[in-house]
């Protein structure tokens, strides 16, 4: 029997330009280089994105044969195998299962457009993965060579802003709750990028998170350009100052800061 791949499949199973980006940051990184993800080096950062590429094989696999989904993997749990690879073995591992899960998500879309499986304790849109990804590659690529004209073109892209936001909102909040200088007092501020709607980071009965927004409020504020707000949203702070500028008093500047602390 002949397998034929759909023109919609085959779109998917092309690699994205964050990843391709990531990749070639990676020929002019060291394994040892410190990012600026906190506590990881440029090989630990890419065993991460080797590991999580994995792991959504990993789920799709049996969802695709009709079996029970297994249980998300920790960080914890998933990485360390691919850390204790040599540097040019974790890169082919990395390009290896990158391709597996693209080609894997492709299937399980053209069997089932509407997908969706259990993810870290939740229900996750098989569809979601993709921007996930590349959100991912677009980030740790920030993460080894900081502010340039790719990480500006590539985190600039309103669907990663609207994926972090809509998926991720309250999961980007959950390490910045555990610093959170007034914990029991509610907080409305907003993330503005012109041309775009308003991220607004929502504090209210103990429960926090981001939401996208199209109305106008009288609320406090702080501007940034596209790509830098991505990286606020992350828990990163763009290099050059001037991208990132408040209007709203100091204890709600502080406070927003300690939230975005990515995860």
């Amino acid at each position: 029997m002949v397998t034929t791949t759909t023109s919609a499949e085959s779109a998917l199973c092309e690699r994205s330009r964050e990843a391709e980006a990531f990749l070639d940051s990676r020929q002019h990184t060291g394994p040892e280089v410190v990012s600026a993800c906190e506590g990881w080096t440029a090989h630990e950062v890419t065993a991460h994105l080797a590991a999580a590429a994995a792991e959504v094989t990993r789920h799709l696999l049996p969802y695709l044969a009709g079996e029970p989904v297994p249980r998300t993997r920790t960080f914890e749990e998933r990485e360390p195998a691919y850390r204790e690879l040599g540097d040019a073995e974790l890169l082919a591992r990395l390009e290896a299962e990158e391709r597996r899960m693209r080609t894997v998500i492709g299937q399980a879309l053209a069997r089932e457009p509407d997908a969706v499986v259990p993810w870290t304790g939740r229900r996750m849109v098989v569809a979601k993965f993709l921007p996930h990804l590349r959100n991912e590659f677009a980030i740790h690529r920030w993460d080894l060579v900081g502010d340039d004209d790719i990480s500006d073109q590539l985190l600039g892209q309103p669907e990663l802003t609207e994926h972090a936001v809509g998926v991720l909102g309250q999961i980007l909040v959950r390490r910045g709750r555990e610093r959170d200088p007034s914990p029991e007092c509610d907080l409305h501020v907003r993330l503005r990028a012109d041309g775009a709607p308003d991220v607004r980071l929502v504090v209210e009965s103990g429960q926090a998170g981001l939401h996208l927004s199209d109305s106008p409020a009288d609320e406090p504020y702080v501007e940034l350009d596209a790509p830098a707000r991505t990286l606020v949203i992350w828990g990163r702070r763009p290099e050059q100052r001037g991208r990132f500028r408040s209007y709203a008093d100091q204890p709600t500047l502080h406070r927003l800061q300690a939230l975005l602390a990515g995860y």
